[in-house]
């Protein structure tokens, strides 16, 4: 992550890159997924790059699918990218839109 945030494609003039080592307690202890098999019941839809990254996006958003409970809910892995590449390269944006919308317009 801090590559990329550190690049001129993905810094921002006033963006910060850093944290204290206090904070990372809070951070440590927390489960982004507490609950999802009970509460996470609206339809759902992850995309997520299929080139594994350092932090675990790819990892996560097969856990999320696989414990949500929501009845409609689908996993779009795009071939060839990355996490950060879905952010704004327009071939990797465009494939996740193609499945997004048409989910959205079903299901919203």
């Amino acid at each position: 992550a801090t590559e990329y945030y550190r690049s001129p494609r993905g810094c921002a003039p006033n963006g910060v890159n850093r944290s204290l080592f206090s904070h990372q307690t809070v951070a440590v202890g927390w489960d982004a997924f507490h609950l999802a098999e009970v509460l996470l019941t609206q339809p759902l839809m992850v995309v997520v790059g299929d080139r594994v990254g350092a932090f675990g996006a790819y990892r996560d958003g097969c856990e999320i699918i696989g414990r949500a409970a929501s009845k409609h809910k689908e996993l779009v892995v795009v071939e060839g990218y990355s996490h950060y590449d879905l952010y704004d390269k327009p071939e990797p944006v465009k494939q996740a839109l193609d499945k997004l919308i048409p989910f959205y317009k079903t299901h919203l």
